[in-house]
């Protein structure tokens, strides 16, 4: 095989394995942005997505794509919990799909386990984890996104669930507790009055727990014959995804990102949290031409500039979120990732 044809073939396995959204989320965020009169053109621009494609609904997006909208939406439209607006006020029905297959089921334990398999029709990137033991918890984690690029989709998926199991049965459900792995300095006290308890943010995982009784609620829309029609849809348009679209440098960052507050990172936890020995992932690192180290470092500098970003977070608060145990080991590290301290970064406005 020549370099030019293997070269090609790299090229549309990377294309392959580029996880993709019906970009639902995206087209409520331009439709936000267009009522507040904010031109979105040049937004759409910035991250790389066309107003032909948007006005498609047909039309799919790449999830970084919208991680990126969203981002750049909040700022034209200086709202910081976009995703939580979103979720608040959206109409379900726009899930299209998804949300008639939910609707259509006998229970609400019926439902979630089918938003936790059929996710994926929706968002590629989305994986939806249901499981029953004492209480009832949904959690939420990313497949070949990096977790730590993102905030408002994920708060939009979140509250999205947590609002649509309320509508569906009917009942002001209270989650026994609702947490967030993304930190935030504040503004929150309007998501704790909808979820009708606090929310924890800077959590080890996403994810929210309802009473185990929750799972045999009747659902008031619930339609069997509708819902065996929708099953057979939604197992096709599964059939017709991308197979595991996690590459294994994001699935590392998502693994270290839960590590970091918790103080020095080893390889040993990254690999065993992913289901291998250190030795094997050192080697499927190595055969992709990645180190650890240089990852975990990386990451640490991206983390850095986000968290610097939000000027209520105190550089101790930062420093201690990326795993150093003193703010001067945090200074120093900046000084040598970016030639200037954490408060010169700030001024500077490098972000």
């Amino acid at each position: 095989m020549s370099h030019g044809t293997s070269s090609a073939l790299n090229s549309e396995q990377d294309l392959a394995s580029i996880p993709m959204a019906g970009g639902g989320l995206s087209r409520l965020a331009i439709a936000r942005l267009q009522s507040a009169g904010v031109p979105v053109a040049p937004l759409l621009r910035r991250v790389g997505l066309t107003p032909e494609a948007i006005a498609d609904p047909e039309e799919r997006l790449s999830v970084r794509s919208q991680v990126a909208l969203l981002d750049e939406a909040a700022i034209a439209l200086k709202d910081d919990r976009l995703g939580f607006t979103l979720a608040r006020d959206f109409d379900p029905r726009e899930l299209g799909l998804l949300y008639y297959v939910m609707a259509s089921s006998q229970t609400l334990g019926g439902a979630l386990k089918r938003v936790a398999r059929y996710s994926r029709i929706t968002n590629e990137a989305l994986v939806v984890g249901y499981r029953e033991g004492n209480r009832l918890v949904i959690n939420l984690s990313y497949s070949g996104v990096p977790r730590h690029s993102d905030k408002h989709q994920i708060e939009f998926c979140m509250f999205a669930v947590l609002r649509l199991c309320r509508m569906l049965t009917g009942q002001n459900l209270v989650p026994q507790y609702f947490s967030i792995a993304h930190h935030r300095s504040g503004g929150t006290s309007e998501m704790a009055r909808f979820v009708g308890t606090k929310v924890e943010f800077g959590a080890d995982r996403d994810e929210f727990a309802l009473s185990l009784d929750a799972r045999e609620l009747p659902l008031i829309h619930a339609d069997p014959y509708l819902n065996d029609l929708l099953l057979k849809y939604c197992e096709a348009a599964l059939a017709g995804r991308t197979g595991d679209v996690s590459q294994l440098r994001t699935r590392v960052e998502n693994a270290i990102s839960s590590l970091l507050p918790h103080g020095r990172v080893l390889v040993e936890d990254v690999a065993r949290g992913l289901g291998m020995s250190k030795r094997t992932l050192a080697r499927k690192l190595s055969d992709e031409g990645l180190n650890f180290t240089e990852i975990l470092q990386q990451l640490r500098r991206d983390l850095a500039v986000r968290y610097l970003g939000d000027r209520k977070l105190h550089v101790s608060k930062i420093a201690w979120l990326l795993g150093f145990h003193e703010v001067s080991a945090f200074t120093h590290a900046c000084k040598r990732w970016t030639g200037k301290t954490p408060r010169e970064m700030r001024t500077a406005g490098a972000f």
